[in-house]
């Protein structure tokens, strides 16, 4: 873990309302992870849970010593803490969740209002080179004697302070339900408050300590340690430090409106994740194919159509493109940019063979198109293929398709071929029709997406050498794999001087290497540059909520840079990579 791409965010009470709430907090860490941060999470309680608790102990106890007070206050962070963790693995983040206790977080004082004073560094670096994501319940730490000590009301922010300082992160930002720190509360009626672009510490510690905790304001000074406070998917936050105060403008979204083409494993899931952001999205047209299905979520029936063109270009910002194949959705999508809407599309085929045209297009009118949940599930490897930070990509090996990587799996553990497939299917992971995935197309369309990103353009997914999985090929790769080695569907892009090299093969691969540790439907890449730098990339390739999870970080993307005035929209995929489902309703 480099400490150079660390960031601390800190999801308080204000923010996390209840248990629904908690999908947020995942994206807003998705979004910083596929930029290629490493993320460490601190938890508060969700809202009203530390008061209920005091109450209960009240009852229970009116005058009961201070630590068994922390004991149970501390459940709420604990609770929290552990819930986004399931959060995270449901939609596909590499995280783990880590207690107080776990990293030895100490603190002195009082138990009640403690200050922490060390903890274990290198347990924690080493965790979050290995997870990427690491979730830490914040206001709670151990006293020297093993018991829990709580650090004051609204400690979870001095929790992150004290752990990005250690940590030496690049960046602390709490995240509140407010744009940035205001002179005066913006609630209250009376004059308009002045909205800090950057604030002092003394600034911070002038207000009245109801958005950040005086006492970690405290700390970041005698530290001398900058932070910064701002709301969810906001770009404006307040800077707080050693520099001169200055004002500005509210960061005000514009809520977007968003058509749906495709209601299926993929489209449900990004609508549901679109009904906990209502002051960003309204979801106003839902194109399907059956208007009388019955789905999950429930949807309300005004918004339901079967033209799907029509919806492309019924007065939304953004359309979202879950159909899967070629036709009708690449007239849509051609519809949708012609009339002067932005693009997200999870349709690999559909990038495969037109994204070259499709690009042009959008990029003369000055929209964006974006397909990050094309490729590889919420594995953020279109981001990192795009980064300048290694220079010139060499090589490429990944296991790309989470639907042949969970049958491989289950065949491995025991299970029939034929039995595998269906479980696949049964699970989301596989179409009705499995052939796709099956004959590798499916996995050569990512490839041949990979290309583009890499300036490609003329890969033809059907060009690309492909071994099939079938029962007798799969029996006679295992037979065939020496001992201890492990049976993956890889597929590679080799730069061979100014030739490109690409394959979906079966391979027969050893512990060592990078791509043997790849677990059910997940998926991985490694990547090799010219200057030498090696990188692995890890996520799940297949499901609802992964690949709902890249949709809607490529329309919190858009909707980040619509705020943004002056900034073009460049149509490139800022997005990741997407799951195996096409997803016509």
């Amino acid at each position: 873990m480099c400490t150079d791409r660390l960031i601390v965010l800190k999801f308080g009470g204000s923010v996390l309302q209840d248990e629904s709430t908690l999908p947020l907090a995942v994206s807003e860490i998705y979004r910083w992870h596929r930029q290629g941060y490493s993320v460490l999470a601190v938890l508060s309680a969700l809202a009203g849970r530390t008061d209920e608790l005091l109450r209960e102990g009240q009852q229970i106890c009116a005058d009961a010593a201070p630590e068994s007070i922390a004991a149970l206050a501390a459940i709420g962070e604990l609770q929290s803490a552990a819930k986004l963790g399931l959060q995270l693995d449901r939609a596909g983040l590499p995280a783990c969740v880590l207690t107080p206790q776990a990293i030895r977080l100490l603190a002195m004082g009082h138990p009640l209002d403690a200050t922490p004073h060390s903890f274990d560094i290198d347990r924690t670096r080493r965790a979050l080179s290995k997870h990427d994501v690491v979730v830490v319940p914040g206001y709670v730490a151990e006293s020297i004697e093993g018991r829990t000590v709580l650090l004051g009301r609204g400690g979870s922010d001095l929790t992150a302070l004290f752990l990005a300082y250690s940590l030496r992160a690049r960046e602390c930002r709490l995240i509140k339900d407010v744009d940035g720190l205001y002179d005066q509360d913006p609630a209250k009626p009376g004059a308009k408050p002045r909205r800090y672009v950057k604030a002092t510490w003394e600034d911070a510690l002038a207000t009245d300590g109801t958005i950040v905790q005086p006492k970690a304001v405290e700390f970041a000074r005698t530290h001398e340690f900058e932070f910064c406070l701002g709301r969810f998917n906001g770009n404006c936050p307040t800077h707080i430090g050693a520099k001169p105060t200055s004002f500005g403008m509210p960061e005000t979204p514009r809520r977007l409106r968003v058509a749906l083409l495709g209601f299926g494993t993929v489209g449900g899931g990004v609508y549901e994740l679109l009904l906990r952001m209502p002051d960003l999205f309204e979801v106003s047209h839902i194109a399907v194919r059956d208007p009388f299905k019955r789905r999950e979520p429930l949807v309300p029936q005004h918004l339901v159509t079967t033209d799907a063109a029509n919806a492309a270009v019924g007065g939304v910002d953004i359309v979202v493109e879950t159909m899967g194949g070629l036709q009708p959705a690449l007239s849509a999508v051609q519809a949708a940019i012609n009339a002067g809407t932005h693009v997200v599309t999870a349709n690999k085929a559909l990038i495969a063979r037109m994204g070259p045209s499709l690009r042009e297009r959008a990029r003369l009118a000055d929209r964006a198109l974006r397909y990050s949940a094309a490729v590889g599930g919420n594995m953020p490897l279109l981001e990192r293929l795009t980064s300048d930070e290694h220079g010139t990509v060499r090589s490429i090996r990944t296991v790309i398709n989470g639907s042949t990587n969970y049958i491989l799996e289950r065949v491995i553990a025991g299970d029939t071929f034929e039995h595998a497939v269906a479980k696949a299917q049964e699970l989301g992971f596989a179409e009705k029709d499995p052939s796709r995935d099956l004959s590798g197309l499916d996995a050569a369309d990512k490839l041949s997406i990979i290309a583009q990103q890499l300036g490609y353009n003329s890969i033809q997914p059907e060009a690309i050498p492909r071994d099939s999985l079938t029962e007798e090929s799969v029996r006679a790769a295992l037979g065939n794999a020496p001992s201890g080695h492990r049976v993956r569907h890889v597929a590679s892009f080799d730069l061979a001087g100014d030739v490109p090299h690409t394959s979906v093969r079966t391979a027969a691969l050893s512990s060592d290497d990078a791509l043997f540790d790849v677990p059910g439907e997940r998926n991985a890449a490694a990547e090799e540059y010219v200057d030498g730098h090696q990188e692995v990339i890890r996520g799940r390739g297949a499901g609802r909520w992964p690949t709902a999870e890249a949709v809607v970080a490529d329309l919190l993307d858009i909707a980040l840079m619509e705020r943004n005035a002056g900034v073009h929209l460049a149509s490139t995929p800022a997005g990741r990579s997407a799951g195996e489902n096409s997803d016509a309703a």
